[in-house]
């Protein structure tokens, strides 16, 4: 599968889960209304991987507590605690730019992914925002919603990632750890290396090799 098959993604499904999904038990998910039913699709073990596999290269999510996105991905990112008893969280989520019929992709750490459309997404929310930690994401890679297991939702937008430049920054990081952290480094010229650094401080604009 490669990502030509978004369109067609949801040809490649299993059946409902057989004992317990964001939807309930199977009693319960067998019950919502068949327009329900026919926006919600559970991805077979191929198409699951292929999502995974999708998400893990894009490098927009780090699964870290409390920072699950990369930090340098997005441009805005958004959080928000469902202990609040204030907010509406339906009417949070329904005030994001997504159209209710985009198929957007729910995906936990592990196991099965979920093909299934915004709309069900606002409808179901309760049922997703439960347990392990879950991201949902389109094929653009423009946005995403996190759902921390501490009760709370982040949500990044305004992608900044530009891959072409990371790569760069990936290879002359790698470089210079090669030629000047490693544990026969010792008789380098301090101040070529101090040089060096700092140079790639500058070109990147950060304050560490990273």
């Amino acid at each position: 599968m490669t990502m030509r098959h978004f369109d067609t993604i949801t040809t490649h499904t299993s059946d409902f889960p057989p004992r317990y999904s964001f939807l309930g038990t199977a009693e319960e998910a067998e019950a919502i209304p068949a327009t329900h039913k026919d926006q919600i699709f559970f991805l077979n073990q191929e198409a699951s991987q292929f999502i995974r596999a999708y998400l893990d290269a894009s490098h927009m999510v780090t699964w870290r507590a409390w920072e699950p996105f990369n930090p340098r991905y997005f441009s805005s990112v958004q959080s928000i605690s469902l202990d609040d008893d204030r907010l509406d969280v339906k009417k949070w989520l329904y005030e994001k730019p997504i159209p209710f019929a985009k198929q957007v992709y729910l995906c936990g750490a592990q196991g099965q992914a979920v093909a299934l459309t915004w709309k069900m997404v606002i409808k179901y929310w309760t049922g997703i925002c439960r347990g392990s930690d879950v991201v949902i994401f389109d094929e653009s890679l423009n946005w995403c919603l996190f759902y921390f297991h501490e009760d709370h939702l982040f949500w990044g937008s305004d992608k900044v990632y530009d891959p072409d430049y990371e790569a760069e920054k990936a290879k002359d990081r790698n470089a210079l750890q090669l030629k000047y952290f490693h544990k026969d480094s010792a008789g380098i010229d301090a101040a070529e290396k101090q040089q060096a650094i700092r140079a790639y401080l500058e070109k990147y604009g950060t304050d560490r090799v990273e």
